[in-house]
């Protein structure tokens, strides 16, 4: 039980720590915004326009924090050792993640579950609330950095270290799922997660998890704009087929590929 406790406390705290920031600095935005004397309503599309870059300027602070706690796990040899990483894996994480990416939103829609969750509609609307390239910075690099190192860097290490594999992929995954607050994309980060764990697993880099959730998030949004801007099925039908060519061969190359 005692076990059980400290893998609790020490898989928790660094979500803790991540979330804590982020209240803060909304709630230092919102004594600017108060003493400002702007209005409730205007109050409210300020904080919907800025919630992303909030969310990224957390990220990097917690980021610091996650650096520090992933370096001293890695001295005390709670994280094993990197394998020898190449080109290939980069390339094959970066076409995997954006093929999976859209295999996992054909299931989301598929299943509706969209249409069951009122609170993805809001996430959405914040997403696009800013210019594209501002939403790629913030939720197509700088935070999923920041989710790495605390979900796979530390999270799955550390359970993984006080119990096994299997235990740090279904965990953390699981986790990370609910961490994003709504069902829509907790069903989509928690299927994301089970593939950034293995390949994780398999390559003993983060380096890797990061290069496949910056492509998964990083196509998403792109392929969100066009669609809102292009009225070809065609077009859209060709990027979804090639898409899952990138998954298949993304996944098939990750499970052959030798320790």
């Amino acid at each position: 039980m005692k076990k059980f406790f400290y893998t609790l406390w020490i898989s928790l705290y660094p979500i803790l720590i991540y979330t804590f920031i982020q209240v803060v600095l909304a709630m230092v935005m919102a004594v600017f915004v108060v003493a400002a004397g702007v209005s409730q309503r205007s109050m409210t599309e300020i904080f919907t326009k800025n919630a992303l870059p909030i969310t990224a300027v957390s990220a990097v602070l917690a980021s610091i924090f996650m650096i520090l706690f992933f370096n001293l796990d890695y001295n005390k040899g709670r994280i094993e050792r990197r394998e020898n990483i190449k080109a290939l894996d980069f390339v094959m994480a970066v076409l995997g993640g954006a093929g999976i990416a859209v295999v996992l939103n054909i299931i989301v829609s598929i299943t509706n579950v969209s249409g069951l969750d009122n609170s993805f509609t809001e996430v959405s609307k914040i997403f696009n609330a800013g210019p594209a390239f501002v939403t790629i910075l913030c939720a197509g690099v700088i935070i999923p950095i920041a989710e790495e190192l605390i979900f796979r860097g530390l999270v799955f290490n550390r359970i993984k270290f006080q119990y096994n594999f299997i235990s740090a992929l279904l965990i953390s995954s699981i986790v990370f799922g609910i961490f994003h607050g709504n069902l829509v994309q907790g069903i989509y980060a928690t299927l994301l997660g089970f593939c950034l764990s293995y390949t994780y697993n398999k390559t003993k880099s983060i380096l890797i998890p990061i290069s496949i959730h910056f492509s998964a998030n990083t196509f998403v949004i792109i392929l969100g704009k066009l669609t809102e801007n292009s009225e070809s099925h065609v077009i859209l039908a060709i990027i979804i087929i090639v898409s899952l060519i990138f998954a298949a061969v993304g996944i098939i190359y990750f499970v052959k590929r030798k320790v």
